[in-house]
């Protein structure tokens, strides 16, 4: 802590001339004053000194011969007294100080814990519609209240706690678990399209079909149905049955065809969030079709974040162009609508077993005859007659 009295007091940098100047640090060791970083310069002493002890330094080298000059001036007084007519900057301290101790009574941020398959901005998109969001005054939030507000609101959440840590509120939550699939209704399984099963994994039911046996739309697969001896027992059918279907599907594409491309020309605006109040840092709007994409900065004070953020959005222009395509380019192109189709379908690992291409209007229209495997078991609710 020496090094910070030495700067509030204020203290020196001299140079030591004379005959014999070693003379000097004898006459302040007697007089009980402090030299520091003392170095040879020829035949000069360099040294630092307290301001106090330099004001003794004129009576200690009386009629010694020895001269004392001042190089430089460090500490607090004369940062003090270099800045004194500048009112400047004490107004400006005391402007900060008094901008801290207001904001010091609002919410700078709000932050999600606990979430996981709930959208943080959700629950937070949430609390805004209750009044709950950055710059609100801390002594207006009743965690409470908000608690029970918040759980109100969104039905996924089975818990909640608003905690408020400085300037920052917490809001803790944990999620409700998923209702199981109601199991008491009893249902049969039955085929939801033609086809040749290749695999049967059921948990519950009694399975009517066996592996290589052909069904067709609307047969009854697994029956909720369980025959006892002297009782019938009525179950929730459940699993899955797998099946070869065939399927057809039809895919069009255009000769000539108006697609979208970039011009590498991109501007950028940006958006400056304070408080949840949007400052835009742009004039204008775009007039055109664009491509965008967007960047948020969040600013932050060792590890702290602040209520401040820059929006900057990426607005790259792109227009209309007209393809002309080949036949085989077509062709190619209905090859991958195909897939996508079959993707949509559901079809994992399809075979084609039949393409047929047809000229229609300016292009080409593919009907394919396609084989895979699906699940093709769909639940159906059982009506039985109770007084039977």
């Amino acid at each position: 802590m020496l090094w910070l009295y030495r700067f509030l007091t204020g203290y020196i940098e001299t140079e030591i001339s004379g005959d014999v100047a070693e003379t000097a640090i004898n006459l302040c060791a007697k007089n009980g004053i402090t030299l520091w970083n003392v170095k040879r310069r020829d035949k000069k002493l360099r040294a630092k000194m307290t301001v106090r002890d330099f004001r003794f330094m004129p009576s200690v080298l009386k009629k010694s011969g020895i001269r004392i000059h001042i190089l430089n001036k460090y500490g607090f007084p004369f940062v003090a007294a270099r800045y004194k007519r500048r009112w400047g900057i004490p107004v400006g301290a005391i402007i900060f100080f008094c901008f801290l101790e207001i904001m010091s009574h609002f919410i700078w941020t709000v932050e999600v814990n606990g979430n996981g398959n709930v959208p943080a901005y959700e629950i937070t998109e949430a609390c805004a519609e209750m009044g709950i969001r950055e710059g609100t005054p801390k002594s207006a939030i009743d965690p409470q209240s908000a608690k029970q507000k918040l759980l109100l609101k969104l039905d996924s959440l089975a818990w909640a706690s608003f905690n408020i840590e400085g300037c920052r509120l917490t809001v803790d939550v944990t999620e409700a678990i998923q209702k199981a699939e109601d199991n008491s209704a009893p249902t049969n399984l039955k085929a939801s399209h033609d086809g040749v099963i290749t695999k049967i994994d059921i948990t519950s039911g009694n399975c009517v079909v066996k592996v290589g046996d052909t069904v067709g739309k609307g047969d009854l697969l697994v029956s909720g149905a369980i025959e006892r001896e002297n009782s019938t027992r009525f179950v929730h059918s459940s699993g899955s049955i797998t099946a070869r279907i065939e399927k057809e599907i039809k895919v069009e594409a255009y000769y000539e065809q108006e697609i979208t491309v970039r011009t590498e020309k991109t501007r950028r605006k940006s958006v400056l969030l304070v408080f949840g109040i949007k400052i835009p840092l742009f004039l204008g709007k775009e007039n055109y079709e664009y491509e965008s994409s967007l960047k948020v900065k969040q600013a932050e004070f060792y590890g702290q974040k602040l209520p401040l953020r820059l929006y900057t959005g990426y607005f790259e222009e792109t227009g209309r162009k007209t393809v002309k395509y080949t036949e085989k380019e077509l062709k190619n192109q209905l090859e991958t609508l195909l897939k996508e189709a079959a993707e949509v379908e559901n079809l994992s690992d399809f075979e084609v077993k039949n393409r047929e291409y047809d000229e229609i209007n300016g292009g080409i229209c593919l009907k394919a005859l396609v084989s895979a495997e699906s699940d093709i078991a769909a639940p159906e609710i059982l009506l039985f007659n109770a007084g039977n």
